[in-house]
């Protein structure tokens, strides 16, 4: 996962963590799982049509938990295809066909998982009006840094403010929304999110999705998983591996997961034997990950963790010395123009 933060001198990108990490070495075999916590009621927004009412601001509420707001909530998930310009690495009309097919599956996936929490997720995605496909003036850098640069981010970030319409929202009663930014290369796919410091700053949030996984063979195609854990991140879950920048993410943590739930998609989005998997997702949303998006309302170690209970569920944050009630308090102004 790769974040965006408002520095007090300058606006700067800060590369954190990526979504995926090399392959896993392998484990020791299951053990029992503990008991699954019993869900809660989510949040609602505001209202609207099941999403937050049409305006062209957004409330403070809805900066706390960026663009894509909660994954109680119904929110769209809008594809943007880049090719670079000039004859450089593009995309064919197959490939984007097989990503849909790997997205359909990814939010199938989450639907899923998340009933197993007592929720009902509505995601909006795959039909021609939330497909785009564009020429970027530019190449990709893939590979395995997950950092496409400052231009980029900043590109891409005027781009979703463009896309976020009053129109859309009205077609699908939500101005949640979450972008999917496809790349015509490998590398290693990451997600920019909103932190509770960014306050009307940094509200678009985006996965950028490579089209080949960088750590395995040329050609190998990203995989369903990968985009249903890319996907999560949008919504609050924390990354689960060594090398996490989550906060509350420690040693302990990252063992603790292993230990109790070793096939936790934000742990790793491998199966068992590391073979790449296309036609289904061999893993599941842990209740650690599931209390951090707001489907339960407790998971067995909490009171062993409890920095992971401390930050509203779906929301991340930059600074461990910063208490939410510390916060700024956000007016009702619209969320600052991306940076050209």
């Amino acid at each position: 996962m790769k974040h965006k933060t408002l520095c007090a001198a300058a606006l700067a990108a800060a590369l954190l963590c990526t979504a995926c990490a090399p392959r896993p070495a392998a484990r020791e075999p299951q053990i029992e799982l503990l008991a699954t916590p019993a869900p809660q009621p989510t949040p609602t927004p505001n209202q609207g049509m099941g999403g937050w009412d049409f305006a062209p601001q957004r409330t403070a509420d809805q900066q706390k938990y960026g663009s894509a707001g909660l994954l109680a909530w119904p929110c769209v998930l809008y594809s943007v295809y880049l090719d670079e310009a000039g004859g450089g690495a593009a995309w064919t009309d197959e490939e984007i066909e097989r990503s849909q097919q790997n997205l359909a599956l990814a939010v199938d996936w989450i639907g899923a998982q998340a009933a197993a929490y007592g929720a009902s997720p509505r995601l909006y995605c795959g039909t021609d009006d939330l497909l785009e496909r564009i020429e970027y003036e530019g190449t990709f850098v893939g590979g395995e840094s997950a950092d496409e640069g400052q231009r980029f981010y900043s590109e891409i970030d005027a781009l979703c403010a463009r896309l976020d319409t009053d129109q859309l929202a009205e077609t699908y009663g939500t101005t949640n929304v979450g972008f999917l930014i496809f790349l015509p290369v490998d590398g290693c796919s990451f997600t920019m999110v909103h932190y509770l410091e960014d306050g009307s700053s940094y509200y678009y949030e985006y996965s950028c999705l490579y089209k080949e996984n960088t750590y395995f063979p040329a050609g190998t195609f990203e995989m369903p998983a990968v985009y249903a854990h890319e996907i999560l991140h949008l919504f609050g879950a924390p990354d689960l591996y060594e090398g996490s920048n989550d906060l509350y993410v420690t040693p302990e943590l990252i063992e603790y997961v292993a230990q109790n739930w070793p096939d936790a998609i934000m742990q790793d989005t491998y199966n068992a034997d590391g073979v790449p998997e296309y036609d289904a997702i061999s893993k599941t949303i842990c209740p650690l990950t599931a209390y951090r998006l707001g489907l339960c309302a407790d998971f067995p170690g909490i009171e062993q963790f409890p920095l992971a209970a401390q930050d509203p569920a779906g929301t991340y944050r930059l600074d461990p010395g910063t208490d939410t009630d510390d916060l700024p308090a956000q007016d009702e102004g619209v969320a600052a123009a991306p940076a050209a």
